[in-house]
């Protein structure tokens, strides 16, 4: 029985304001479930392994990837190199693993159609999925064909909160570029925690830069208090 779910949406470096928030909410809530899509899907498999929320802020504060450029292979491929990616996921998958149940959701095919893979099939490659930005990082061919990042459709996937009945769903979502892509489901079991205003340029969601950073976990954790 999911009685509460955390929802955690795109957004590249913003997810570091999903840090902060957790920081502030694990003094009090303690979800059945956690669910990301993109970068949150990151987020979502340290929470859901117990992580504590000064620890994923410290994760973000160290993060510093350096990412190199390549001329993409084939349709499904993006430009930049995800080498130090695939090696950090690598890496966070065999320290951690999730104890609470753990959903990451993918845009499969050419249709992009919504999907969330659970618990034990999750892996570095539906990690990667997620991440997908077509163009961007290369698509991952997992059991339904090429999959991409999983907040295309939708930032917030809390339509996978609601699949499996959580009752009560707290939704963390630091994007709020393009308004039909920061849209989230409401109703009376959801509650939203948001950035009041963009936390930064696009390039900047792109960037690590540890004064941005530190910035947007102070927000994150404002905002969840």
């Amino acid at each position: 029985m999911v009685k509460r779910a955390l929802v955690l949406g795109g957004g590249g470096m913003f997810a570091a304001f999903q840090a902060g928030a957790w920081r502030e909410l694990s003094r009090t809530f303690q979800p059945d479930a956690v669910i990301g899509a993109s970068a949150g899907a990151l987020n979502a498999w340290m929470i859901a392994s117990g992580v504590s929320g000064e620890e994923l802020c410290a994760r973000w504060l160290t993060l510093e990837q350096r990412t190199g450029l390549k001329w993409p292979r084939y349709w499904g491929d993006g430009v930049l190199d995800t080498a130090a990616l695939e090696a950090l996921l690598r890496q966070l998958t065999e320290e951690y693993r999730p104890k609470v149940r753990l959903g990451v959701t993918v845009c499969e095919g050419p249709r992009l159609t919504n999907r969330v893979y659970w618990d034990e099939s999750v892996t570095v490659e539906h990690l990667l999925a997620s991440c997908a930005v077509p163009g961007l990082l290369a698509a991952k061919r997992l059991e339904g064909g090429l999959s991409f990042d999983g907040g295309l459709r939708a930032v917030c996937p809390v339509w996978a909160a609601e699949e499996i009945g959580a009752e009560e769903i707290v939704v963390v979502n630091a994007w709020k570029h393009f308004a039909w892509r920061a849209r989230a489901v409401d109703g009376p079991n959801v509650r939203r925690i948001e950035p009041r205003e963009r936390l930064g340029s696009l390039r900047q969601s792109a960037l690590w830069d540890r004064g941005n950073i530190e910035r947007w976990i102070a927000q994150g954790e404002a905002a969840a208090r």
